[in-house]
């Protein structure tokens, strides 16, 4: 059962732009308490907030339209966190409009500042946010004429209204509005300091990259948390955190040569080069057991030992999985992804433009066996159909017993060396699989003889095959590649991604709305990573924690 703690503390923590509530969620692990006051105008994202966070006192409003003073009700503020909307500051918007009210949110926290004076104020962005300045019309790069939101040129002589303009930041007054945001909290009495945090450095599974701002008052001085993990360690750290810890691997990957809608070419050529780079040609795939294990999320360094595989009737379930991740959005087209032993991209408001790529392997010895998956996922993006996982299904292509039927129990595997190349005993349902591959990689990434489409029958296969099979050679044990599938993360597979805790409510509201699939992923984009602030959280302001009986 929930205990709620009673209103006693001398100051209030408030979290401006709560979202998905990520920075609640810090707040909590450091201080034992959630915000007193959260404020957004997103009615879904408060109603996600407020079933998580009962005891805080909310806001449906635009903050522009809350009085501090009012909100308050003249009681100090002992914290101040902003979370402005980052995607018109964001690189990753390229060069699409740029909204002004929305790139002037973070002077609702001057308003604060001013009005409430709260001890300290924090503030997390994009990186991009310092170089916050005034907006120009974009040019045509022949003309030199105005670029309209539509994507039209402006005609000779035309004068297009600022509203249809498409607007970029001005090169020449990068950082302007910026600097005058810093000097007039500096004018109230705030030192204030900037520092970009990853992720992944302080035990996160993403590599999002955040500018953090603590601004403070009080005297006291501004201490930043050291890092506990890197992807190299040394002295003491830790290794990151992988992505492969928030997959879900008993959620089924469809094969890509089996759908109704067939995939784009750029995202054909993507999966391609993946699989080449990230298991054909990976000196040492992750590997995860698709059937028993797999569920339970074991999994072992590839630096062990083989285990010892339990026996089972369905043969197509003995095997391994060398999964990575492959960008998915339109931006990345020469992107083959990376590995799964890393930690996740930034997950944003539109997707994580990240989809899980993983090689299954049958292997007809049958030693459900599993590897490690040692790094963190990818910056997560809030668009969750930007998140896929693709698997290359792998048939073993040696047998140390020639003949045995995969739908047999599967002796022991041991430690010694069963590496001995014989005739292969593919099923010919493995064998079409493994030709069809062949054709689809030899299209889209192979040098020359893309002659076939892989989404068209096979051609005449005769008795002496002229479709050589890809295979791929791990430990000194040759596979060969029957199937590739693909599939998107689910909502929780992304707030796993971002570190929420696993009980955190995301699929309904407090007033028991359901949350569309849309809506959850949204909602996480938007969400601070917890892990990027606890500590600084902890360190610079410790007496607001819930005090303990003695």
């Amino acid at each position: 059962m929930t205990q709620l703690h009673l209103d006693i503390h001398d100051k209030l923590i408030v979290d401006l732009f709560a979202g998905g509530g990520g920075m609640s969620v810090a707040m909590e692990m450091a201080w034992g308490r959630s915000p007193d006051i959260a404020i957004n105008h997103d009615d879904d994202a408060l109603s996600m907030h407020r079933v998580n966070h009962p005891q805080t006192r909310h806001f449906v409003a635009d903050v522009f339209e809350v009085c501090p003073r009012g909100a308050t009700q003249g009681r100090p503020v002992g914290w101040l966190h902003l979370s402005p909307d980052c995607t018109h500051h964001s690189q990753a918007r390229g060069g699409q409009p740029r909204d002004r009210k929305i790139r002037a949110l973070a002077w609702v926290g001057y308003r604060w500042a001013g009005q409430v004076r709260p001890d300290v104020i924090s503030l997390e962005n994009v990186k991009q946010f310092r170089q916050w300045g005034p907006l120009i019309a974009k040019r045509c790069a022949k003309t030199g004429r105005v670029l309209k939101l539509d994507g039209s040129v402006a005609e000779p002589g035309e004068r297009v209204p600022v509203q249809q303009q498409y607007l970029v930041p001005d090169p020449r007054r990068i950082g302007r509005t910026f600097r005058a945001f810093v000097r007039r909290l500096e004018a109230l009495g705030y030192e204030v300091q900037f520092r970009t945090i990853c992720a992944a450095d302080f035990g996160g599974h993403t590599t999002r990259e955040r500018l953090f701002m603590i601004a403070r008052r009080d005297g006291r001085p501004i201490v930043w948390p050291a890092s506990t993990h890197a992807r190299c360690p040394t002295g003491g750290l830790q290794r990151w955190k992988p992505a492969a810890e928030c997959i879900d691997w008993s959620i089924p990957c469809p094969s890509i040569f089996e759908r109704t809608r067939p995939l784009a070419e750029a995202t054909m050529r993507r999966i391609a080069r993946g699989i080449v780079r990230h298991v054909l040609q990976a000196r040492e795939p992750f590997f995860l057991t698709e059937h028993a294990n797999a569920s339970a999320a074991r999994t072992w360094s590839a630096d062990e030992p083989l285990r010892t595989q339990c026996a089972a009737i369905k043969g197509g379930h003995f095997a391994l999985v060398a999964p990575y991740l492959m960008q998915a959005n339109g931006g990345f087209n020469t992107t083959p992804g990376h590995d799964l032993r890393r930690p996740m991209s930034t997950i944003t408001n539109t997707g994580s433009q990240q989809q899980l790529v993983a090689a299954h392997l049958v292997h007809l010895r049958g030693n459900c066996d599993a590897r490690d998956a040692a790094e963190p996922l990818r910056t997560v993006s809030a668009g969750g159909e930007h998140h896929g996982i693709v698997t290359a299904h792998l048939v073993t292509n040696t047998s140390g017993h020639p003949g045995a039927d995969v739908r047999h129990p599967i002796p022991t595997v041991t430690t010694g060396s069963h590496h001995g190349i014989v005739e292969c005993t593919l099923s010919p349902e493995q064998t079409e699989g493994a030709k069809r591959v062949a054709a689809f990689l030899m299209r889209y990434y192979g040098e020359g003889g893309q002659w076939s489409d892989a989404r068209d029958p096979m051609t005449t296969i005769t008795t002496r095959d002229r479709m050589a099979l890809v295979t791929v050679t791990i430990r000194g044990t040759p596979y060969v590649v029957v199937d590739i599938g693909l599939r998107m993360l689910t909502p929780r597979e992304l707030y796993r991604a971002q570190d929420f805790p696993e009980d955190y409510i995301i699929d309904r509201g407090h007033d028991g709305r359901i949350f569309s699939k849309a809506t959850q992923v949204r909602m996480v984009g938007n969400a601070v990573d917890p892990l990027m602030a606890v500590n600084f959280l902890r360190l610079n302001a410790p007496a607001l924690a819930v005090r303990k009986a003695a």
